[in-house]
């Protein structure tokens, strides 16, 4: 995806209560009734319980991918 396509979704979902998705191209999306699975590239990263949990997932593989 381009860099205006993942604006576009980011826009889109940015209000979403069921998730959400950064500008970046990473994507929480709920799992079930209380879990979130993390997307990105299309690629299954993790499952987590928590929103916040999912943030600080992306946060560190953010870091990991600057190396």
């Amino acid at each position: 995806m381009n860099e205006k396509e993942l604006k576009q979704i980011y826009k889109f979902y940015k209000n979403s209560k069921d998730g959400f998705v950064t500008p970046d191209g990473y994507a929480a999306v709920r799992y079930g009734k209380k879990q979130f699975v993390i997307i990105y590239n299309g690629q299954q990263l993790e499952v987590v319980n928590t929103q916040l949990q999912a943030k600080n997932f992306i946060k560190k593989h953010r870091t990991f991918q600057d190396m």
